[in-house]
């Protein structure tokens, strides 16, 4: 059974890029509208990792994703 990723956005988004880069090529994702979304994806049990930014080269720490990892 592989293992699920969810990410934010769709495949092809920076966030795909590094669930492949981190857990493999063939890795099945959770594409997800918002981070919270992706964080229900892994209460609920719909993936098993996530790949989250915490941080952007523009906008600088995306205080509301700590809060979410918390």
């Amino acid at each position: 059974m592989k293992t699920k990723i969810a990410i934010q956005g769709i495949i092809g988004s920076f966030h795909h890029q590094v669930a492949q880069e981190y857990f493999g090529n063939g890795v099945e994702v959770d594409e997800c509208l918002s981070f919270e979304e992706l964080v229900d994806s892994l209460l609920l049990g719909k993936s098993d990792e996530a790949v989250m930014a915490i941080e952007n080269s523009i906008a600088g720490p995306l205080i509301p994703n700590y809060a979410l990892i918390d």
